[in-house]
């Protein structure tokens, strides 16, 4: 950027910030967050303030506060805040038209709670008003306590905010200094005589000397479109939905829950049944003999290919692994063979009924 560019820009955020802080500092403290802060007499029924000025719409806290001292007795009774139980308060918004000096903005109702501080709320914008509080009669003994009316507001929101605005214009000093040393110091190095970096013909002027290249306008289409990618964007959008849509498919082994005594050796016209037992730690027994878990489908199908009735009973060991035993039913299903499993409680009625002699 040009130097005069950058000096401009600098000041410009010196200025801005400078008016802006200023300005929200000036505004923060012209704020008034406790309008009203008068001591009054209890002697009296009815309490009146000055008027008292208002310059922000805020929820604002009505007070009569107490001093901290101890409780004074008088004829034989304790005198203390519970005396004020009862008491009203009025806030009139003084009006400057004629022929209405005053209007009755927000009153309290009774008092009926609260201890040592008697506070209400009421929701003011800005303007000039007065306070009214009137008393039960049994107030007068707190009269040494020293009262307070008091309309007061939080000001802490106000403070945060100011704070970060100011702290925004902190950063903008900052920049807007920065940017006028940048310019004073190209400024500084231009007058020297410092070159901005090393050129091969300094007294050329830098421009561009390639064309710049003017495309000819797209014809319109006119041709029929690319049917293969027509279609197959179709397709794949359709193969979409139906893998999104569509029911999973069924998967694991199948099992039939058929009465366990409708296939029985007895009905086998082969004298020895087939056997497949899994026991622990993943070993495999074709009909009581031993094979690698590698060899159990060729071994498998070399038996079952001497036999028309190709049924093969499995059982497994309690200990064995569940990827074990679907493994030698995968197996088994996979070899074309009708699976018996044989479980702990058929193996139980087995062992106790007695078998057909023929």
């Amino acid at each position: 950027m040009p130097p005069k560019f950058l000096l401009r820009l600098g000041l410009a955020l010196l200025l801005i910030a400078a008016t802006v802080y200023l300005l929200t500092g000036r505004w923060l403290h012209s704020r008034i967050f406790t309008p009203l802060n008068y001591s009054v007499s209890l002697d009296s029924r009815q309490l009146k303030s000055p008027p008292f000025q208002i310059n922000l719409r805020e929820e604002y806290f009505v007070s009569l506060s107490l001093d901290h001292v101890a409780n004074t007795w008088q004829e034989g009774h304790n005198c203390d805040e519970s005396n004020l139980l009862g008491s009203e308060w009025r806030v009139y918004k003084l009006s400057s038209k004629t022929g209405q000096s005053r209007v009755l903005w927000a009153d309290s109702g009774k008092v009926e709670q609260g201890y040592e501080l008697y506070i209400g709320t009421m929701t003011a914008s800005s303007g000039q008003y007065v306070l009214e509080w009137d008393l039960p009669p049994n107030a007068a003994c707190l009269r040494q306590r020293h009262a307070q009316l008091a309309v007061h507001t939080g000001r802490a929101g106000y403070e945060i905010l100011v704070s970060f605005v100011q702290i925004c214009c902190v950063f903008l000093v900052g920049t807007g200094a920065a940017l006028i040393f940048f310019a004073i110091a190209r400024t500084l190095r231009q007058a020297v005589g410092i070159a901005e970096g090393p050129r091969m013909f300094p007294d050329m002027p830098l421009r561009n000397v390639l064309p710049i290249a003017k495309h000819k306008p797209l014809l319109p289409i006119h041709d029929m479109p690319h049917w293969g990618l027509f279609c197959g964007a179709v397709l794949w959008i359709l193969i979409f939905i139906s893998m999104v849509f569509s029911p999973l498919p069924s998967k694991g082994l199948y099992v039939s829950w058929r009465n366990h005594d409708a296939v029985v050796w007895e009905t086998s016209p082969w004298s020895d049944t087939i056997e497949v037992y899994v026991g622990t730690p993943a070993r495999f027994f074709i009909n009581g003999e031993e094979v690698k878990r590698s060899e159990l489908g060729s071994k498998l199908t070399e038996k079952l290919g001497r036999r028309a009735e190709w049924t093969v009973y499995f059982e497994a060991d309690p200990g064995t692994l569940f990827m074990d035993d679907a493994y030698a039913l995968d197996t088994i299903q996979a070899c074309g063979a009708k699976v018996i499993w044989v479980t702990p409680k058929m193996r139980k009625e087995w062992q106790h009924k007695p078998r057909a002699v023929n």
